[in-house]
């Protein structure tokens, strides 16, 4: 008898100190691998919200992967490589055109605030006739809103200027800077290196009253039917991220520092500045930026003239999180 309560006891003591384990430590994460397209600083939310804490406070345990341009981090995604992504909208919409079953599920910012700078010698958008634009790479939504932007300014695209791919922004910054390029387009970080070298601001695009879906997040339908929950998981952190973002800003200065890879202060202030004036406070995906893209790509693809805008975007996510009240409780606190 002395036995069986020794083991009952035994027992007991080993639930007990399990049990506390198991509330100190808490539910096990679930992994998520999201992939993001450059290291600038509109898509740098995404990191502050990873070491910001807010995706394990919605059960995950998000790893950032870097995929360097949005078309091939949209192919990756597509072939099942990378669940979720972060990047510009544009890869999404031409994938869509193309067949593949992407959708965008959410954006931060969807206002189109691209500048576009030149040498200092050439002043005007008329003094780029027989000059070298450097781009990412040629096709890219890039290459088309310049050429579609040049265009309605009276050069022609094809026959008086000359599109040279280029890389990323960085490298075309430096480019620019050495005289290899004659103009190029950026965002924050690389327009404010660009301003701080002497480079010659020839258009702010923000001021065009232009549509663009940026900072957004993607996945594929076929993601969504088998990972609602987690899917709805990411967008509430997304959410709360935004607000988070505005509202530590030495702490996102700081994660933006490293990664942008740039510690310049008035960079970093600079464009910390530039992203909290265009994010949204519920990340809607603006059908307006879809129809923009679709206007610029319909040149070089004609299925896009025909293709339904409607078709590439669940904004189910945030309707049900701005429905619920979650959104506006965040921006009460």
């Amino acid at each position: 008898m002395l036995n069986k309560l020794c083991a009952i006891a035994l027992l007991l003591l080993i639930l007990f100190h399990s049990g506390r384990a198991w509330s100190a430590e808490g539910p096990k994460l679930q992994k998520l691998v999201i992939g993001y397209a450059a290291p600038v600083a509109s898509l740098g939310i995404i990191d502050v919200i990873k070491k910001g804490g807010l995706f394990r406070k919605q059960g995950l345990d998000v790893e950032l992967v870097f995929i360097q341009g949005s078309g091939v981090l949209t192919a990756a995604m597509v072939s099942g490589q990378v669940p979720l992504t972060f990047l510009a909208g544009a890869a999404t919409v031409s994938s869509a055109i193309g067949g593949a079953d992407t959708v965008l599920t959410a954006c931060a910012i969807n206002t189109l605030f691209w500048r576009l700078f030149s040498t200092p010698n050439i002043k005007t958008i008329s003094d780029l006739k027989n000059k070298k634009i450097g781009v990412t790479r040629l096709g890219t939504l890039e290459d088309g809103v310049l050429r579609y932007l040049l265009k309605e300014r009276g050069l022609n695209p094809d026959r008086e200027l000359t599109f040279v791919p280029m890389g990323a922004a960085p490298q075309r910054v430096i480019a620019l800077s050495r005289g290899l390029i004659d103009a190029s387009s950026f965002i924050a970080p690389q327009d404010i290196q660009a301003q701080k070298l002497g480079m010659h601001e020839l258009l702010d695009m923000s001021k065009l009253g232009l549509y663009n879906p940026a900072s957004c997040f993607a996945t594929t339908k076929t993601y969504i039917r088998s990972n609602r929950d987690t899917v709805t998981r990411v967008m509430k952190a997304f959410t709360e991220g935004i607000k988070f973002y505005r509202d530590n800003r030495e702490f996102a200065l700081k994660v933006t520092a490293d990664f942008a890879k740039n510690n310049d202060p008035e960079v970093l202030n600079a464009s910390y500045d530039s992203v909290i004036r265009f994010q949204d406070r519920a990340p809607y995906v603006n059908p307006k930026g879809i129809d923009f893209i679709l206007k610029v790509i319909e040149d070089r693809d004609p299925r896009a003239k025909s293709f339904d805008p409607q078709s590439v975007v669940d904004s189910s996510f945030i309707q049900e999180l701005d429905k619920s009240g979650f959104i506006d409780a965040l921006w009460r606190k």
